[in-house]
């Protein structure tokens, strides 16, 4: 008997949730809230399309691109995490051979091993796609300086 009042309760709590946060909890109103769900999921499924179609994008310009220099002026942290890497905006003057320097915003995810290189004057490595000096890969595997 104790194992069906322990299933009520938690059947009432999950209904207290969904109703803080503006869901309806009858069978009626959740078939009301199915189109709204289903549009949250394809959102969802968008962006992780997105997200891998940019990172396929960066491996491809890690393969092609130009090796040079970013000098980390400074950075901010996202708050977004992908695979568990917090996502970083750096404001970078980027040096490229044959290129005068130049000033450049990258966004990466940073992986823990390399998160003390992340600090204003420190010099990390990148590929610069020849063709459009503003898209620019971090390349964590070449030596920083």
């Amino acid at each position: 008997m104790g194992m069906f009042k322990d299933l009520k309760k938690l059947s009432d709590q999950g209904k207290e949730v969904q109703k803080a946060q503006g869901k309806k909890t009858g069978m009626l109103g959740m078939m009301k809230d199915m189109p709204d769900q289903l549009h949250q999921a394809t959102e969802a499924i968008d962006d992780a399309m997105k997200l891998q179609a940019d990172m396929a994008a960066q491996q491809a310009l890690l393969s092609t691109g130009t090796a040079g220099t970013a000098t980390i002026k400074g950075f901010t942290d996202t708050g977004v995490q992908v695979n568990f890497n917090p996502q970083i905006v750096f404001d970078v003057s980027v040096e490229v051979p044959g290129q005068p320097a130049y000033d450049a915003k990258i966004s990466a995810g940073v992986p823990a091993m390399q998160a003390p290189l992340v600090q204003p004057g420190c010099k990390i490595g990148v590929k610069v796609d020849p063709a459009d000096p503003n898209l620019i890969a971090i390349d964590w595997t070449r030596p920083q300086g």
